[in-house]
């Protein structure tokens, strides 16, 4: 395609596609007569670039971001990274807009009606913060840099001296059994990662795979060409409800903070049917009491980087949990499995729904 018809179908600048070439962004072939021809994969990026600066990505940013080469799933990469950008996007607009609402409000209630710096000056510190995170939205927990490896790092018992992934199997089949004994013909997995619960359980049920990573759902892809895979996470809204027997999660729960949690378990319930139930096998502790000898064992060994490593994480508290399920009342099962791996059952009462 040449320059004339690339400015017409995106209604862009020839110096602007002069630019991108010139910052070594989206560079074209070049035809024997000199004239540029841009390809599908040029075109490809140029789609991306758009979408990105209306984001407000810096140029710079934008080169960095797709400087990478994906020989495999370009397509499904190239639309994660702009569903990524639109994502941060509302999060910065969020911010700002609570910035101004609480500015409003504060305003309402001050005398100094005609002193508006401090107020500016809120707006200057959030507008800073946004661009302060920009750099960090691409993967917030790191989990698509994790998936290439994720698979070896869990069967080398990644996370040290601490044995977080002890009995990762038999983990996962304890979750498998229970699956089974609520006789579950649907089932979404929450976290799915590369989906080593559907090798357990998804011969037997209707599965559905759920992660916020692209890279996971692809490597689960790669191993499983049947799985049924979704990109979402925890805090959203259930894309069907009330149509699954059981959810399940294992080993991602602990990535939310306990309102977050509160706010997950609300949003796992509307994916049920009556009386269905949510499984979580985590990492965890029974009370604060226990998480607090815990961190006094650890400190008297003088092991302070291994609680480091736990106080980086939101261990559920499950007496805690189990208090605020059963206030919505749900009745709470809950075993230990290994180390801090613990079973927590969720389920709702016939007729709560």
């Amino acid at each position: 395609m040449n320059t004339k018809k690339v400015c017409n179908q995106f209604s862009i600048s020839p110096k602007a596609l002069r630019i991108y070439e010139d910052l070594d962004i989206i560079v074209p072939n070049r035809e024997e007569n000199n004239y540029r021809n841009y390809n599908e994969e040029n075109i490809l990026k140029l789609r991306q670039l758009i979408l990105l600066k209306e984001m407000g990505i810096p140029l710079k940013n934008i080169k960095e971001l797709l400087a990478k080469k994906f020989d495999e799933y370009k397509i499904i990469h190239g639309l994660d990274l702009q569903l990524k950008a639109v994502d941060n996007k509302i999060n910065e607009l969020k911010n700002i807009k609570n910035t101004l609402e609480q500015s409003v409000n504060e305003a309402l209630n001050s005398d100094r009606v005609t002193d508006y710096s401090d107020y500016f000056n809120k707006i200057d510190r959030c507008l800073s913060g946004n661009k302060e995170k920009r750099s960090n939205w691409m993967d917030k927990w790191g989990f698509d840099s994790w998936a290439t490896n994720y698979d070896d790092s869990i069967k080398a018992n990644v996370g040290g001296d601490l044995n977080l992934f002890e009995n990762y199997d038999l983990v996962l089949e304890g979750v498998s059994k229970l699956v089974s004994k609520h006789k579950a013909e649907k089932v979404i997995d929450i976290g799915c990662g590369t989906g080593n619960l559907y090798g357990k359980t998804g011969q037997n049920v209707e599965y559905t795979g759920v992660d916020q990573s692209v890279e996971m759902l692809l490597k689960a892809r790669v191993k499983y060409p049947n799985i049924k895979l979704r990109l979402g996470n925890f805090l959203e809204e259930p894309f069907i409800k009330n149509e699954f027997d059981v959810v399940t999660s294992t080993f991602a729960f602990h990535h939310l903070n306990f309102v977050e949690k509160q706010k997950a378990i609300n949003l796992l319930m509307g994916y049920l049917k009556i009386g269905g139930t949510i499984i979580i096998a985590d990492l965890m502790f029974l009370n604060n009491k226990e998480r607090l000898k815990e961190k006094e064992y650890l400190i008297q060994k003088g092991r302070e980087d291994l609680w480091g490593i736990i106080e980086d994480e939101y261990y559920t508290d499950i007496e805690e949990m189990k208090k605020y399920a059963q206030q919505l009342g749900y009745k709470v099962k809950y075993s230990h499995i290994a180390n801090f791996t613990w079973m927590l059952e969720i389920c709702c009462k016939e007729g709560l729904m």
